[in-house]
């Protein structure tokens, strides 16, 4: 979360309350985010010396506007180039990818899409061996019902990351 937080300070100085908006109304497909987890991530984030904070009073309330330091747009940007684990290249993925306009340099953006892919890639490899491990797999009658719907999820998985890593492919083809 600290680093969509980053990003999102990076586009420009907002409140508490303007970056809940920025995850209820555009990124909640990505991440989900409590208003108090968002307020954690933003304690860390001062305390790490990544953002600050000014206080105004506006209609006779107290608001701080947050904004990014040097170490947090360098933090974010090595992020955006950091390798993901497959583990997490879901979430990490889109994230990346909503940010990659932030990236000048055409080269880095592949770079970064590249690395989605191999990461997409090592996942999916995963669910391929699952699913020959199942293929063959000799059930009780009984139990026949209800693994087939869950194989139906197993093939729900290996379908979305084939689309995805064309999507990505296609995205990357297109990186001018």
């Amino acid at each position: 979360m600290e680093h969509i937080v980053l990003g999102l300070l990076i586009l420009k100085s907002m409140t508490i309350y303007e970056l809940n908006q920025a995850f209820s109304q555009g990124l909640s497909m990505i991440y989900a985010a409590s208003y108090g987890n968002l307020q954690y991530a933003v304690k860390k984030l001062i305390k790490n010396n990544m953002i600050a904070f000014v206080e105004k009073v506006e209609n006779g309330r107290n608001k701080k506007i947050y904004n990014i330091k040097d170490d947090g747009v360098n933090h974010f940007f090595k992020w955006m180039m950091d390798d993901i684990d497959p583990k997490h290249v879901e979430t990490l993925m889109l994230a990346k990818i909503y940010f990659l306009g932030l990236i000048e340099s055409a080269d880095d953006k592949i770079i970064i899409i590249d690395k989605i892919i191999d990461a997409g890639n090592e996942y999916s490899k995963g669910l391929y061996e699952v699913k020959t491990a199942t293929d063959n797999l000799e059930l009780p009658d009984e139990y026949l019902e209800i693994a087939k719907y869950q194989f139906k999820t197993l093939d729900y998985g290996i379908g979305t990351y084939k689309f995805t890593i064309e999507w990505l492919m296609a995205l990357r083809d297109n990186i001018n």
